[in-house]
């Protein structure tokens, strides 16, 4: 059964890594030096189809690493317990921190300024990158307890 659990925890895992990366690596370079107008609609158009998606890559990755855990001894569960804690962090992060946010910056209906654009990006920014390294993290924690 632990090899079921891994190799699932391991596709949903590299699949959830796959999404968040090219965001911080592509596309935030890019809306940081666009306009507020250019990066509120290239950053809806980016969201309406990782929204889709990543969510449900986000917990089935969480499902499969705490099945794992469950079924893992010593070091592979401690490590893999490890990758839920930060799985749970980044479900917990995206939904109180990011999704706002989101949603601001994507409402059609919204009348922000240029300033309150401005500080929406820099603080989405510096979540995503604070996600995208805690999925790193939790990665390299549920490959290490796949072989430990």
């Amino acid at each position: 059964m632990k090899d079921s659990w891994s190799i699932a925890m391991l596709i949903s895992g590299a699949l959830f890594a796959a999404g968040i990366i090219p965001v911080a690596w592509e596309r935030a370079p890019a809306w940081r030096t666009a306009d507020p107008a250019t990066f509120r609609a290239e950053f809806a158009y980016t969201l309406r189809r990782m929204d889709q998606l990543q969510p449900a890559l986000l917990l089935a990755c969480l499902a499969t690493t705490i099945g794992f855990a469950v079924t893992a001894h010593g070091t592979a569960r401690t490590l893999a317990a490890l990758a839920a804690a930060c799985l749970a962090a980044i479900l917990a992060g995206s939904i109180a921190g990011l999704v706002p946010i989101q949603r601001q910056l994507t409402s059609p209906g919204s009348d922000l300024s240029a300033t309150d654009i401005e500080r929406l990006r820099t603080r989405w920014l510096g979540g995503h990158l604070i996600r995208t390294l805690v999925t790193l993290a939790g990665f390299v924690l549920l490959v290490t307890a796949t072989v430990a």
